[in-house]
């Protein structure tokens, strides 16, 4: 069986706190794959819905790093930040586990049933957090293989600036400007 198979962004801030390694094809790093925040409304570039009803387990690319997802809610950190509701919780989508950020409705409060054993579905852009800063008890280190990366060139005046470049290598320099893509097989969690 193939391992599954997922893309992500390695943010510049990420980066950074590693300390700028070379990063390159066969290499193994641990990761939180992470959802950012999301919104309760379907217009919304990234959004979530909450449910009771069970859900397929799923997580499906649409486009660079941007997944559709689904599963049921694992872990919940429920908080208010300036009479604001917010959780940040762990779901479970069949081959990796996202942590994600919900945040409120217009009226400052989360939708009814965003805690543990709900189902969500959503849709964000995937984050790979190596550094963590441990903001939230939420989150689950996954093993990944490095398999190439695609990188976006936005430093201004390089001559290849708006251009996407695949390497099967991550100098070790920053990237202050520049996107950078992941694509990494995840290894399978055994348990017991």
């Amino acid at each position: 069986m193939a391992l599954f198979e997922v893309e992500f962004e390695l943010p510049a801030a990420q980066h950074r706190l590693m300390g700028y390694p070379g990063l390159r094809q066969g290499q193994v790093l641990s990761v939180i794959l992470d959802a950012g925040v999301l919104l309760p409304d379907p217009g919304a570039e990234s959004w979530y819905a909450v449910q009771k009803e069970p859900l397929v387990r799923q997580l499906k690319q649409t486009g660079r790093a941007r997944y559709a997802f689904a599963g049921q809610i694992q872990e919940a950190d429920l908080r208010k930040e300036q009479g604001e509701a917010f959780a940040t919780l762990l779901v479970d989508c069949g081959p990796v586990a996202l942590r994600v950020t919900c945040g409120p409705r217009e009226d400052g409060t989360l939708p009814y049933g965003t805690w543990e054993t709900r189902y969500l579905a959503g849709y964000g852009l995937l984050q790979g957090v190596v550094e963590e800063d441990f903001r939230t008890p939420i989150g689950r280190v996954q093993d990944v293989t490095i398999w190439g990366f695609r990188r976006l060139v936005l430093h201004p005046g390089d001559p290849a600036f708006g251009e996407w470049h695949e390497s099967t290598e991550l100098p070790a320099t920053p990237y202050d400007f520049d996107r950078v893509l992941v694509t990494a097989r995840v290894h399978r969690t055994i348990i017991g």
